[in-house]
């Protein structure tokens, strides 16, 4: 089946737009679909433009419309018309009486150029086809072969002066108009964005670059100035407390039974001893023949009545079972002195508790602190500033608070214990302002020549603090770093310097200054040739070249 282009006609579309869409089809045979309200066909002249222009194309032009006066016309220039697109379509016969009147424009109603109604109703058809040859549609003439005219009486008749007539079309003019305007202002616009605004240049500039170390102690506190002469560095401090709590097996022990109990005797023959009243005092130690201690509870006094077997308590020094049944003399009296327990001793128990020791508090607390070190520092560390330096040793934990129970000493009944302690973590940090700010301070006068050496890289990205040392007001570290010194350059002047010259003129003069061993010009967008003549829009960049 033969393929077919439907196009639809809009309401606002002219005759112009019309036969440029029937010449852009692709296809043999074009289907027009007109809305049910247009004045565009409703005009003889119309209707033989198209039907002309579907003849210079070679293609089949077809109206698809129910219209009996759109079926008149459409009969009149020999365009078949069909009802809709699955009906055939067929060229109306209008010779019958019964056509319809309706308000049609022909030829004869448009005065074209010089073809007016002078001849009459008999030349009103070749009249209007020789006007259709000469119409000029954007530029091209729709006549493609001559007029065949019958030989009547028409042909004895003067033929009218050859005259091109152009339809304007002064819709599309005013868009052609606006657009063009529109255009312009577009052009110029991005002309002078492409010319005065867009061009930019990077410069490049490889500088060779001695390392100078840098390696000394400073004081760092928060109440102190960042001073090179001074050697002080203001820090910052920032502190976390964290109370945890830890459970923990008492291994400490302790013996809690009963002491033993007995009597002992002195009795002395010294004279003096009696003279003197001396008196043995209460704690006095006692030693048995098998090395088991005693401690008399009180004390006795010899005088000349009482000098010989003077009785007083003893208890043993420890409990248990082993310092019950001894009895006989025992060592430990002064001199001149005998002792003698006459009552066997008695009433030693043993009992073994557990006990919490001060090894198991220790043990508890560094439990805590390794747990918990590590997300106290993190947390610490998410504390300072983004521009901050912080120093890792510094990290120190402070016990404030720690309560065992059972107290150090104190019976745990089931052998378990509890630890709770508030601790405080601390650990500084220097922001990169100050750091920053010391360096620069410490290389400049490091420098040799200030006239024709400059600082390129001041060493901020490896410096470190060594050595920490926490005090009460200050703590101490040495700061470490490696700058890189190289020539002194002035961006500004090579600005001046560079502006509006081409890049290897730019090359060749900058490779020339002493310190310089390589240059790079990078231009932007790509149709820029040479450096801009705005120093705003050029850049200077240094790319270090370390000699070592």
């Amino acid at each position: 089946m033969q393929q077919k282009d439907i196009i639809y006609i809009d309401v606002e579309d002219d005759i112009t737009s019309i036969i440029g869409k029937v010449k852009k089809s692709k296809q043999k045979v074009v289907a027009l679909v007109p809305p049910k309200r247009t004045g565009i066909l409703q005009s003889v002249v119309n209707m033989r433009l198209l039907a002309r222009t579907a003849e210079n194309a070679d293609k089949q032009l077809v109206i698809i419309s129910n219209s009996a006066a759109l079926a008149s016309l459409a009969a009149a220039a020999d365009i078949p018309i069909a009802k809709n697109l699955q009906s055939k379509p067929q060229v109306v016969d209008t010779s019958s009486d019964n056509e319809p009147e309706v308000d049609v424009i022909d030829g004869r109603d448009i005065p074209v150029g010089e073809h007016a109604d002078a001849a009459g109703d008999a030349l009103a058809k070749d009249t209007t086809d020789l006007a259709i040859d000469d119409i000029d549609i954007d530029g091209e003439k729709l006549s493609s072969r001559p007029m065949n005219h019958s030989n009547d009486s028409t042909s004895t008749q003067k033929q009218p002066s050859k005259k091109t007539i152009k339809v304007p079309d002064f819709g599309s003019f005013r868009k052609r108009l606006a657009f063009g305007a529109v255009g312009t202002v577009l052009g110029a616009v991005f002309l002078y964005w492409a010319l005065a605004i867009a061009p930019q240049a990077t410069i490049v500039l490889s500088a060779r670059t001695t390392d100078q170390a840098l390696s000394v102690p400073v004081t760092l506190g928060q109440e102190l100035l960042t001073s090179v002469d001074k050697a002080t560095i203001r820090s910052v401090k920032l502190s976390e407390k964290d109370t945890r709590s830890v459970d923990f097996s008492a291994t400490g022990t302790k013996d809690v039974g009963e002491k033993a109990r007995g009597e002992v005797t002195f009795s002395t023959d010294s004279a003096t001893l009696i003279a003197q009243n001396a008196t043995i005092p209460a704690g006095t130690n006692l030693i048995s023949s098998g090395g088991l201690v005693f401690i008399t509870t009180n004390s006795v006094t010899f005088s000349l009545s009482n000098f010989s077997g003077v009785k007083a308590g003893v208890i043993a020094a420890s409990s248990g079972t082993k310092y019950n049944g001894i009895s006989g003399s025992v060592t430990g009296a002064p001199s001149k002195v005998s002792a003698q327990i006459t009552d066997t001793t008695s009433g030693g128990t043993e009992k073994i508790i557990k006990v919490v020791s001060q090894e198991d508090v220790d043990k508890a607390k560094d439990q805590l602190a390794e747990s918990n070190k590590d997300s106290i520092k993190k947390k610490l560390k998410e504390k300072f500033p983004d521009n901050s330096i912080v120093i890792n040793d510094s990290f120190l934990v402070s016990d404030d608070k720690s309560t065992s129970s059972p107290a150090i000493g104190q019976e745990a009944t089931d052998g378990n214990a509890k630890l709770s302690i508030e601790t405080t973590y601390t650990m500084l940090a220097v922001s990169k302002e100050e750091i920053n700010s010391y360096l620069d301070s410490s290389f400049d006068k490091i420098l040799s020549n200030k006239n024709l050496q400059r600082i390129y890289d001041n060493g901020l990205t490896t410096v470190r603090f060594d050595d920490f040392k926490s005090g009460e007001k200050s703590e101490t570290a040495t700061i470490s770093a490696n700058a890189q010194i190289g020539p002194k350059i002035n961006e500004e002047t090579i600005k001046q310097d560079v502006k509006g010259k081409r890049s290897g003129e730019v090359i060749g003069d900058l490779k020339d200054i002493d310190g310089i061993s390589d240059v790079q010009v990078k231009l932007s967008p790509f149709w820029v040739q040479g450096i801009p003549g705005d120093i705003k829009k050029i850049t200077i960049e240094f790319k270090l070249k370390n000699n070592g």
